[in-house]
């Protein structure tokens, strides 16, 4: 089996993660609380995902055009640069989480029809997004809903790589 996509969408991944803990060893506590979950490298995967399924620059934009509207970018364009509320950067966090669980499943739905969009929507639907951002145990349930993400473009990248071992 070829693995080509899936050893890339892995590098990604690592090289997210690795970037993610080098900032965060640079920062006050504080601030390192605020960023809990980093969506850096599910984010190049999609659009990795999304090129090597031969989708168009325009798919590629529609699939993470919801990003414009989270909860961050919002109070920015309302109250520029006032401190954001932890609720409000937890719920950025979340809706950003959504947004590329759309994503997954609509990149799965094409790469392999309905069995990989089936196999996909399943192990998101295992750790969806928290449903609130003042719940105690938001950030474990993220940080678990990023690492099925994560899986989830594993995954399609496996389908990729097998249809292309096919050919």
């Amino acid at each position: 089996m070829d693995r080509r996509h899936r050893d890339r969408v892995e590098a990604l991944l690592g090289d997210a993660a690795a970037e993610h803990a080098t900032l965060r060893s640079r920062l006050t506590p504080e601030l390192q609380a605020s960023l809990p979950v980093d969506a850096q490298g599910v984010t190049r995967a999609i659009d990795y995902l999304a090129i090597a399924a031969g989708m168009t620059a325009n798919d590629r934009r529609d699939l993470v055009r919801p990003h414009a509207v989270n909860p961050a970018v919002l109070h920015a364009r309302v109250f520029g640069r006032v401190p954001l509320t932890r609720e409000t950067v937890i719920g950025s966090f979340v809706e950003g989480a959504r947004v590329r669980a759309d994503a997954l499943t609509g990149l799965a739905d094409v790469v392999g029809g309905e069995s990989l969009g089936g196999q996909v929507r399943a192990l998101l639907m295992d750790h969806p997004p928290p449903v609130s951002a003042e719940d105690a145990e938001v950030e474990p349930a993220l940080r678990a809903t990023y690492a099925a993400q994560e899986r989830a473009a594993v995954v399609i990248a496996e389908r990729l790589d097998a249809t292309a071992s096919e050919r």
